[in-house]
């Protein structure tokens, strides 16, 4: 997807590309890399929403509708996006109206894994953990990320995705590295049997 007159910043591992509540006037579009999603909410509370792998959209909302960032984007590992200011990005968009359809299929794909994990967090804490795995190894693989197995995850970090205690997350991560679907080491956890989870997640499904 080609955005000329685009600026390419490079972030590395934990600086924030966008800050919750600033304001926004420009669309990231992640070229390679890792970055997290979170959100502090009434009192203070932090959820992380998820990991975005390249080609990813970032800050859209801030743009398109709200003009406040809904939430802070961190780089995950060295990241390069491509950032480009609403003025700018109109005048691409109706000159090359191709790109519009490609940012949006971006963002229809980002909504969907957002709504599956919606839908696996109302089944279990242990399918909504099981799904988030599974979802991470996969989008590690189609961005090409070496390793893709070895997901950057610690025990806090999956506590706050699934807004649960980190009691809960511990439990559950030593069950499923019981049964050898996974292997936990300190700020990673591997994923060993990727079908073995995905069978896991649709018996918790099904109930």
């Amino acid at each position: 997807m080609a955005l000329e007159g685009g600026t390419e910043l490079r972030y590395q591992s934990g600086e924030v590309l966008i800050r919750q509540d600033a304001h926004g006037e420009a669309v990231y579009l992640l070229l390679s890399g890792a970055a997290r999603i979170s959100r502090t909410g009434p009192g203070g509370r932090v959820r992380v929403l998820g990991d975005l792998y390249a080609p990813a959209v970032l800050g859209e909302t801030a743009v398109l509708a709200a003009p406040r960032r809904s939430a802070t984007v961190t780089a995950l590992g060295g990241v390069r996006a491509l950032v480009m200011y609403r003025d700018h990005l109109e005048q691409v968009m109706n000159r090359h109206p191709r790109v519009l359809w490609n940012l949006a299929r971006l963002l229809a794909s980002q909504v969907a894994q957002l709504q599956d994990e919606l839908l696996a967090a109302g089944i279990s804490t242990e399918a909504s953990m099981t799904w988030v795995l599974l979802q991470m190894q996969t989008c590690r693989h189609e961005a090409g990320i070496p390793q893709p197995e070895v997901l950057d995850l610690n025990t806090t970090d999956l506590a706050l995705r699934l807004s649960s205690s980190r009691e809960t997350v511990h439990r559950l991560l030593r069950r499923l590295e019981g049964r050898r679907l996974i292997e936990v080491r300190p700020g990673t956890v591997r994923v060993l049997d990727s079908e073995g989870l995905e069978k896991l997640f649709y018996r918790l499904a099904e109930g």
